[in-house]
């Protein structure tokens, strides 16, 4: 069973929208590998770029439960990372790049 102090509550960009609440040790693997994958110069990559990326690293990452959706949650902290300002969307067709 997990505790309520144990879960982190995720933020979305949009103040209107409530994001997931997930495991402290499952946002530190996420958070890692998300900034890993993404540089914080150049031209930044797709959010189709940035999922598969981010999937690969994660399922080569101890730690990571491989049962769960790399594609979920990398949409989760996605929207998270971008609300506190570590990363951010460029260009247009959107790019995602580190802040």
């Amino acid at each position: 069973m997990v505790v309520a102090a144990d879960r982190i509550q995720l933020r979305n960009p949009d103040p209107k929208k409530k994001g997931p609440r997930i495991a402290k040790d499952t946002y530190a693997v996420l958070r890692t590998a998300a900034l890993a994958s993404l540089s914080a110069t150049g031209q930044g990559m797709t959010l189709a770029e940035f999922r598969s990326s981010l999937e690969k690293r994660l399922n080569a990452t101890k730690g990571w439960d491989r049962t769960r959706s790399a594609s979920w949650y990398g949409m989760a902290i996605k929207l998270d990372l971008e609300a506190k300002g570590e990363l951010r969307r460029i260009g247009s067709p959107q790019r995602l790049i580190r802040a």
